[in-house]
């Protein structure tokens, strides 16, 4: 049996992906899941209560013609939450795929191979399924170490989304986080949870945390103005326009406008762009909830060493800590993504990963793009990895108009 399409991962994005072409009726679907807990993946998977959207839940239904059908779930749950539980979106977004006639098939996929009009996916335990389309929604993966480390001191924790990884230190023991943004938030939440009382340091370049939403008056913006065309025009905009309006306002007006004022700017404005002021605009842009508490102490540094013991040695000082998380962020650079699927993909030239290490190289209709530059047959792609042609494609607003599109367009 030959599926119409073959959707790789079971988390948001390909849980999007399944609802939105189960609902097209056009052909069969198939969606491989590596893991027990499909839909949620690591943002919806967390088994703390305190971990919560960072998105007004007015603004997460994972239908795009029926805005306000997580609210409406919520409400039949008795939960009147502004910024509701992950987990409970978790619960929605499995709910959801269970309504839909998608097949479901445990394993890994862990090769693909061109094989006439169709793809042959070769999955851990030498299963292989067929499908004419395959959509790679391979989501968010852990982090890179934050430098090499060729024997990694037993206190270190590099993936800190890690079941357990908060377990078992001492209450009053120092820890350690390696980044500012919204993970570390999450681990200090975690480490909370599990009664740690003890002093949490967290270190990046900049030493800047996440900003946190709150009401505003709104500031549309239908035009993008010239500014624009480069990155240093962009600030200068914002900058004077923070002065008549709340930012948040601003930063948000530009969600809209995002994908076409990135794709204006060339290569190397995109560069300069990362290098200097991406770290100002993801704590502005990717808010933490009102509720979320701020229990950390943020300093700059840049990660020299970590030795046993251990200590943390940085360009601004030494810190002791009784354990130590990689907060870094997900993985993005598919240059030295080793999962055996992308290895694969990427040795045949199927997959190319962006000069800028930020995912992809895709097509405007999400499908992957060779080495030589040509889009793929039947191979697609969404949320992370197109961040290289869209830059803003990780929250659930952008993915779930991208699976919406894709779903159209391969019914």
């Amino acid at each position: 049996m030959i599926f119409d399409v073959a959707i790789v991962g079971a988390g948001a994005s390909g849980t999007l992906t399944a609802v939105q072409y189960a609902r097209t009726g056009a052909g069969r679907g198939a969606l491989i899941e590596a893991g027990a807990r499909a839909a949620r993946g690591l943002a919806y998977g967390t088994p703390y209560g305190a971990h919560l959207l960072n998105v007004p839940a007015a603004r997460m239904s994972a239908l795009p013609d029926d805005p306000s059908h997580f609210e409406r779930w919520l409400h039949e749950r008795g939960v009147d939450a502004t910024f509701a539980p992950r987990a409970l979106y978790g619960d929605y977004l499995a709910e959801l795929l269970e309504e839909t006639d998608i097949t479901r098939i445990g394993g890994t996929a862990v090769g693909m191979m061109r094989s006439g009009d169709h793809w042959l996916i070769s999955l851990h335990d030498d299963r292989t399924i067929a499908a004419r389309n395959v959509v790679l929604a391979l989501g968010n993966l852990p982090p890179y170490d934050p430098l090499p480390l060729a024997s990694p001191p037993a206190e270190y924790v590099r993936d800190p989304w890690a079941r357990g990884a908060a377990i078992g230190l001492d209450a009053e023991a120092p820890v350690l986080l390696i980044g500012t943004g919204l993970t570390a938030l999450d681990v200090a939440i975690a480490l909370r949870h599990h009664g740690h009382r003890g002093r949490i340091t967290a270190v990046s370049r900049h030493g800047r945390v996440p900003q946190r939403h709150a009401p505003y008056t709104a500031r549309p913006l239908s035009v993008v103005p010239d500014d624009f065309a480069t990155p240093r025009g962009a600030l200068r905009w914002v900058r004077r326009e923070i002065v008549h309006h709340d930012w948040r306002a601003v930063i948000d007006s530009l969600r809209p406008h995002t994908a076409a004022i990135w794709q204006r700017w060339t290569l190397a404005q995109r560069a300069s762009f990362l290098r200097h002021a991406r770290n100002l605009w993801d704590v502005h842009r990717h808010r933490a909830a009102p509720e979320v508490p701020i229990e950390l102490e943020a300093v700059r540094g840049r990660i020299l060493s970590l030795s046993p013991g251990i200590e943390v040695h940085t360009d601004r000082g030494t810190y002791h800590a009784a354990r130590v998380f990689n907060c870094t962020g997900p993985a993005c650079d598919y240059a030295r993504v080793d999962l055996p699927l992308v290895v694969q993909l990427r040795r045949d030239g199927f997959l190319t990963p962006d000069p800028l290490r930020l995912g992809v190289e895709t097509a405007d209709d999400g499908r992957l793009l060779s080495a030589s530059g040509e889009p793929v047959p039947g191979l697609y792609t969404l949320g992370p990895l197109r961040r290289p042609a869209l830059w803003e494609s990780t929250a659930i607003p952008e993915i779930r108009a991208q699976a919406a599109a894709l779903a159209q367009s391969l019914g």
